[in-house]
């Protein structure tokens, strides 16, 4: 698709260039005037007449002297003129061109004058056939003179006759001046030449200087989000920017000139020109990593110096020593230069070689421009400094770019040691956690081996233990192994039960206990009431809680059974805050929880305290220390409800266990 967007483009371009080619076979060639009459005038003023008619000068006379000159013609110009020359009445000087009659045809977009270049600090003016067809405005001092002169000559000059034309050159006395050969004929012969040589005097370099300051303000903003980080790199490239574009505004002023004194519009050039050379010797000393401390001091107090020296505010006139204030400029532009070849030399990298290059071959073109303003060559040739700082400003971007590309790389490779580092950890992080997972089930698996084993010691193994010591030191005592058996397959099932997830729900585990002690119950002639409500779930319940429980409620379920000579038991839940330590009855906090209630119809049962317990009473005991386990809460009171005597067991257990 590009390729054919690429044969598309160039077939338009050809198709162009011979549509041009056929136009231009119509048109005659224009006329290339490189020979004019040149007359100085003794009488001075800077507003051009109207019309040649309407002129203090005898420039109609037969009797002016006229000489003939070649163009481009330059009058010579002093270094520094005089105050007294500043405030002169100017020279003026007259050109006289004749364009042939065979230039000047009918074509569809008609007859055009055209000028490449004028130079002076003054006023010019354009008459055809004595009349004034353009003329500069704004200042005197910093003029259009960069911009071609393009004048339409409909309406001045007729088709096929003749054409006189008159430059009149006003300036300051001692400047100087000069004039570019000249061209007339069809526009549409000149027009390529003409917007060619606009382009690369005025809008390639306004464009150049644009990209280069919009760069400047994204470094700007880059250095405002990285401020407190070191770089100020960004904020030198940004001023860098600016110091070039103040330094080339002169090449970019119109035929109306820019709102600015004359003085103060010089001096920003200057500081513009010595700023750019600062902020290329700080950029260039922070790439390099090298400091020069001295050489810094000296290069900032000589700029320091000249701006000052050159402020308006001395009234000194700019306009009278310009190529002086140009000279100025070259020992901050040798610094710059010496400090880029030896950062090239010492970094011996192909960017900074690059980099020492381009500021060396400004050095030749500023020559060169240096020249031109001092009519020492063509003034027809293109000022080449704002190019060459294009160079600099280009070099200066690529080592940026180079810097950041290496320190990118830099970042890459840490982030991928990094990046091992972390996956090295994360292995290992897993291998660990691996055997953190196999250990802690091995534990797991241990304790529950050895809680099964301790319950099944403490409950079927000491049933059993029991009902053998009774069959072998008392064989004549008649024994019920059957009850003993059941007792002891009980406490099997009650262990087992007690494995069984129970989802936090304290009921479900009451209903095994109801299934597992129930017909034994029925078999001793006991009546079991049931009397729960619903209740919250206990997140703590887990299997060793639930047989701390359950192993509760079976040694009080247990002792009724044997001891109290009941017959009716009611199992009753509810939920209720911590009851006092004491039993009374009262709380001494809000703490909440739930309650499990057994009561039966026997013999009140008054337990002694935990500490005067026999050690024959181990089955109480075990109950104070499964309560304690659990952070319960346990205790006996008489039953007077309902008329009946009896006892009433009340287990507390809390919502959240405390630790």
């Amino acid at each position: 698709m590009w390729l054919e967007l690429a044969r598309l483009a160039l077939r338009l371009l050809l198709a162009g260039a011979a549509a041009w080619g056929v136009a231009l076979a119509d048109v005659p060639s224009p006329a290339h005037l490189m020979q004019a009459e040149a007359w100085g005038s003794t009488s001075g003023g800077w507003a051009p007449p109207p019309s040649l008619h309407e002129s203090p000068d005898a420039v109609l006379s037969s009797a002016t002297p006229w000489s003939t000159v070649d163009l481009p013609h330059a009058r010579a110009r002093s270094t520094v003129s005089t105050a007294a020359q500043a405030d002169a009445p100017p020279e003026v000087w007259w050109y006289r061109l004749r364009v042939p009659a065979e230039a000047l045809v009918a074509t569809p977009q008609g007859s055009r004058l055209y000028i490449p270049r004028w130079q002076t600090v003054g006023t010019v003016a354009v008459y055809a056939n004595g009349r004034l067809v353009w003329q500069t405005h704004g200042s005197r001092v910093w003029n259009s003179f960069n911009r071609p002169v393009w004048v339409d000559l409909a309406g001045h000059a007729a088709p096929g006759a003749a054409l006189e034309v008159h430059v009149r050159m006003a300036n300051l006395p001692g400047v100087g001046g000069a004039l570019s050969t000249v061209w007339a004929g069809p526009a549409e012969a000149l027009w390529p030449g003409w917007r060619l040589r606009r382009l690369l005097q005025t809008e390639l370099v306004a464009y150049l200087r644009g990209a280069y300051l919009v760069l400047g303000v994204l470094a700007l903003a880059v250095w405002l989000g990285l401020r407190g980080r070191g770089e100020r790199g960004y904020l030198l490239f940004f001023l860098l920017s600016v110091g070039h574009l103040l330094a080339t505004l002169f090449y970019l002023v119109d035929t109306e000139g820019f709102d600015v004194p004359d003085a103060w519009f010089s001096w920003l050039t200057l500081a513009g020109s010595l700023g750019s050379s600062v902020c290329s010797f700080l950029l260039l000393r922070l790439m390099q990593g090298l400091r020069y401390p001295r050489l810094a001091r000296v290069l900032l107090t000589y700029c320091g110096v000249v701006a000052l020296a050159a402020l308006p505010l001395w009234n000194v006139r700019h306009e009278a020593m310009l190529p002086l204030l140009r000279l100025a400029l070259f020992p901050p532009g040798m610094v710059v230069l010496c400090v880029a070849l030896w950062g090239a030399w010492s970094d011996r990298s192909w960017p900074g070689v690059l980099l020492g290059s381009a500021v060396a071959l400004s050095f030749p073109l500023a020559f060169h421009d240096l020249a031109m303003q001092r009519y020492l060559i063509s003034i027809e040739h293109v000022y080449l400094t704002p190019y060459a700082y294009m160079g600099v400003f280009t070099m200066f971007m690529w080592v940026a770019f180079t810097r950041y590309q290496r320190a990118l790389g830099g970042a890459e490779r840490a982030n991928a040691v990094q990046a091992e580092r972390l996956a090295a950890q994360e292995q290992q992080l897993r291998e660990t956690h691996e055997l953190l997972r196999v250990a802690e089930r091995e534990q797991t698996l241990l304790h529950e081996r050895q809680r099964l084993m301790r319950e099944m010691h403490d409950g079927v193994g000491s049933s059993l233990m029991s009902a053998l010591r009774l069959v072998e030191t008392e064989p004549a005592t008649p024994v019920d192994v059957a009850q003993v058996l059941r007792e002891c397959i009980d406490d099997l099932k009650i262990s087992i039960d007690s494995l069984e997830p129970v989802d936090a729900d304290l009921l479900v585990l009451l209903a095994g206990l109801r299934y597992r002690l129930g017909l034994r119950l029925e078999g001793a002639g006991l009546v079991m009431h049931w009397q729960v409500d619903d209740l919250p779930p206990l997140p703590w319940l887990d299997a060793q809680s639930a047989l701390h429980v359950l192993r509760i409620l079976q040694e009080v379920l247990t002792n009724i059974l044997k001891h109290s000579g009941a017959t009716e038991i009611t199992l009753s839940t509810a939920e209720a805050p911590r009851p006092s330590p004491d039993g009374a009855g009262t709380r001494n906090d809000d703490t909440p929880g739930v309650q499990v209630r057994v009561r039966d119809n026997g013999r009140p049962f008054t337990p002694p305290a935990p500490q005067a317990l026999a050690p024959a009473r181990r089955g109480l005991a075990n109950v104070h220390s499964r309560a304690l386990a659990l952070g319960a809460h346990c205790s006996w009171s008489r039953d007077d409800e309902a008329g009946a005597q009896g006892s009433a067991f009340t287990l507390w257990l809390p919502l959240r266990k405390q630790g």
